[in-house]
């Protein structure tokens, strides 16, 4: 039977995958509504705010579902939030069985689903392809235990270590191809951030060229409000965000972003840096649960020494640029502050380049 729930149960974390990049801060839920050994009825969340999985699958339902069971990779949500509570209509619906990858760890849920669901008299599984699970919502997970941001770095470098060579800033270094994922990437994260060195020296747009999703917000880190207000990150309609050092005068170059619509963040820090930790903490509050990191060296140097990076994946060019930009700055950890990138990682190829993806064990 165990072999029969994790087929099912591949088939929710399928469809819960649909909604990566539309449904963050929420977690990607799928569900599967099965009778007789046959599926009859699927359904996923598919954009934040509207309704989730589980209803999505149970208006699709026909007939007596006392016999169905319900196959759901994350616990039903029992509280009202901008949907009613899925575990009342699961009930309600005269469903048998639900069979659960994961508890909720969302204080607002955290077993009260699961409990709503046994004294509603459905029997309950908990647990099945758990790892996988939690693998796949590891974004909503630190996001909703943690209070804090999800945080993904991008680097792309040279053989010698460099992301930028002397004389010329703003060339690519990685393929094609490796742009090409990079963009895939990037709509998956609700938030871009780079440095104002990033802005000044390459004024890139930070879309995403690839992929179906709206832009991600962006958040440029600019410690002294020196960020040029005509740069593309400000074009458009997309949300915004610069970080400045509180109690520094603003010039009127962020008065007029502010005007545009640009929203300024004055945050804690010294010496023209602001404090990460207050930044990720500021960007939780502003419902954004996930960021990805592309630069500049200054900024990966900061993250890794904070020890707040989860995740990295590093485009490694076959080219060796002799002088420029060393990719996490002058910066240079011990062995025990970046263990963790060895603990769960891959090599693959994309175009020319080597890719090295590591991942916090966390899950």
């Amino acid at each position: 039977m165990r072999r029969v729930h994790e087929s099912f149960m591949r088939e929710c974390l399928r469809l819960a995958a649909r909604g990566r990049g539309r449904v963050s801060p929420n977690p990607m839920v799928g569900a599967v509504l099965v009778r007789d050994g046959r599926i009859i009825a699927r359904g996923w969340h598919q954009q934040f705010g509207e309704a989730h999985a589980e209803v999505h699958c149970l208006r699709r339902a026909r007939g007596d579902l006392q016999r169905a069971t319900l196959y759901v990779n994350l616990e039903p949500c029992s509280h009202t939030g901008k949907t009613p509570p899925c575990a009342d209509l699961i009930v309600a619906s005269g469903v048998g069985h639900v069979v659960v990858a994961m508890r909720d760890p969302n204080p607002r849920v955290a077993g009260r689903g699961l409990h709503r669901l046994r004294r509603g008299g459905v029997r309950v599984t908990v647990g099945v392809l758990e790892r996988e699970a939690r693998q796949l919502n590891r974004m909503f997970l630190h996001h909703i235990t943690r209070r804090r941001p999800y945080v993904h770095l991008k680097v792309a470098q040279s053989l010698d270590g460099m992301i930028a060579s002397a004389n010329a800033r703003g060339r690519w270094i990685s393929s094609s191809e490796s742009r090409r994922q990079v963009h895939l990437l990037r709509g998956q994260y609700d938030a871009i951030l780079v440095g104002a060195g990033t802005v000044r020296d390459d004024n890139p747009r930070l879309t995403v060229r690839h992929g179906p999703r709206a832009e991600p917000a962006v958040v440029v880190l600019s410690g002294r409000g020196r960020v040029p207000e005509t740069a593309r990150v400000f074009r458009g309609n997309r949300r915004v965000i610069l970080v400045t050092q509180e109690g520094r005068r603003d010039g009127t170059g962020l008065r007029r972003l502010e005007s545009r619509g640009v929203t300024i963040l004055r945050m804690p820090g010294r010496d023209g840096r602001v404090s990460l930790k207050a930044v990720l903490r500021q960007l939780y509050l502003l419902n954004i649960g996930s960021v990805f990191v592309e630069g500049g060296a200054d900024v990966f140097g900061q993250f890794l020494r904070g020890d707040l990076v989860n995740e990295i994946t590093l485009f490694l060019a076959p080219v060796a640029l002799g002088r420029g930009v060393s990719a996490f700055g002058t910066w240079t950890g011990t062995a025990a502050q970046v263990h963790w990138i060895s603990r769960r990682g891959e090599v693959s190829r994309s175009g020319s380049d080597f890719v090295l993806h590591a991942q916090r064990d966390e899950v």
